[in-house]
């Protein structure tokens, strides 16, 4: 048994080793938390640089040390606990009880007292020295890690040979069981974990909505080729050859593109080049009666399965604004232009000429949805939030692509159902579905109420 001096002491030495304790879990998690980029914005914000800064920088630089020494002070505060905390709550407790001088063996009170000695200390533990400071930690982690810099590199300069010593022990054993030693700082975030951190940081303040929307088409972007965004061939307005300058004017002031593809015996399979609005206006004034050859420019090709990011740079070298998307046969399978790519990362981009019917995808007043059948298979997953695995699957493009060469005696008014999608045939014509109607067995979460091609880029 433990006198009333002795008690007093080994108080003493709990709550300082309490104290400790708590400052090593806080250390551990302020490491942890405390993003490396932040301490060199506080740093660049000085006008004279910090040595407790560049002392933290260095800490969160080497994390894999630093977090070792916080471990050994838990450890070592956790046996000093164990060691002096028990058998003194175990003492208090005897004398509390033995004052009630209830009918209990000496054997029975030495058995409560350490059963009981072990759940408060336990509970005092875990509350003050594990959960609070964690807490205060995570919830501050840059003003914990400025409070704790200081003495933290006090206890890693004494600590450092033992540190070293386990930290070698640790790494020698995982090697000898075929593993490679954990570095902390090896942790490489997956675009998933990314945009994860950025909607916490969104939700939290620390980040605006555009950027976390325009980070993720940016993820979206590079994993798009040229026949995810291209304009297919069924939408292409091309003007021949062997037209003049004037007959050429008159398409662009009905179709009110500034580019229109030149093909050769109305081909679409055939195309030359390019001609631009503002060649074929100044052109006029001079001579409106000679052919487009004079004034045509070069136009790039690339296949279906190149990378947008790389159909971009070659717009860049090449310096032209359309590129002609062709298929393994060497067909033509449409064109995508720099305004395509754009819009991708940015959105829809729309200017006086375009008009209402440009919506490809708008919702009804009895809740079903008007889709085109233009409306590739990716933008309908985009614009619906659905996975349609038939879709993933298959390589046509576009909404009436699917259907078409999966249900080719399709008719008006018949209903094809893809997962929890019915697709009802509104408008047949020549081979191509206009229009679809899209029910769904359950509640429809859309982007917007009316799309256009472009705003689900």
């Amino acid at each position: 048994m433990l006198d009333s001096g002795q008690i007093i002491i080994n108080l003493v030495i709990i709550l300082i080793t309490f104290f400790f304790a708590a400052f090593f879990v806080a250390a551990e998690f302020a490491l942890v938390q405390t993003r490396l980029t932040a301490l060199q914005e506080a740093q660049e914000a000085r006008e004279k640089p910090s040595v407790k800064l560049n002392r933290a920088i260095k800490m969160v630089t080497n994390l894999n040390e630093y977090l070792s020494t916080t471990q050994v002070g838990v450890s070592v505060c956790g046996i000093i606990l164990g060691w002096v905390g028990e058998s003194t709550i175990e003492t208090m407790l005897l004398d509390a009880i033995d004052v009630t001088h209830l009918p209990i063996s000496q054997g029975g009170l030495h058995a409560i007292g350490a059963i009981l000695g072990v759940i408060i200390l336990t509970y005092l533990e875990v509350v003050f020295t594990e959960i609070v400071p964690k807490n205060v930690a995570i919830d501050m982690p840059l003003k914990v890690m400025m409070f704790v810099t200081t003495s933290l590199h006090v206890f890693h300069i004494t600590f450092y040979p033992f540190v070293w010593l386990l930290n070698t022990s640790a790494s020698g054993v995982v090697k000898m069981i075929g593993l490679k030693p954990a570095d902390e700082t090896d942790e490489v975030l997956s675009q998933g974990e990314i945009l994860s951190l950025s909607r916490n940081a969104v939700a939290g303040g620390e980040l605006e909505k555009n950027d976390l929307l325009y980070m993720q088409r940016a993820f979206e972007l590079n994993d798009k080729v040229a026949k995810d965004i291209m304009i297919d061939r069924t939408q292409l307005v091309v003007i021949t050859i062997d037209y003049t300058i004037k007959e050429a004017i008159k398409v662009y002031l009905q179709e009110k593109y500034s580019r229109l593809p030149v093909v050769a015996d109305n081909d679409k399979d055939k195309i030359l080049g390019y001609v631009y609005n503002y060649d074929l206006i100044r052109q006029s004034h001079t001579d409106p009666d000679i052919s487009l050859s004079k004034i045509v420019r070069h136009i790039s090709t690339t296949p279906e399965a190149t990378p947008i990011t790389t159909v971009l740079q070659q717009m860049i070298h090449k310096r032209t604004p359309i590129v002609v998307v062709v298929d393994e046969y060497g067909g033509t399978s449409g064109i995508i232009t720099d305004k395509d790519i754009y819009e991708e990362l940015f959105g829809t981009v729309r200017d006086e000429i375009d008009d209402v019917s440009d919506e490809i995808i708008f919702k009804q007043d009895d809740g079903s949805y008007k889709v085109s059948g233009k409306t590739t298979t990716y933008d309908f997953e985009r614009y619906f939030q659905a996975e349609i695995k038939e879709f993933d699957r298959s390589e046509v493009v576009t909404i009436t692509g699917y259907i078409i060469d999966n249900y080719p005696n399709i008719h008006v008014g018949d209903i094809i159902t893809i997962q929890e999608f019915n697709f009802e045939v509104l408008d047949f014509e020549n081979s191509y579905i206009n229009w679809f109607k899209v029910t769904k067995n359950t509640d429809i979460k859309p982007v917007d109420d009316n799309f256009t091609a472009e705003t689900m880029k």
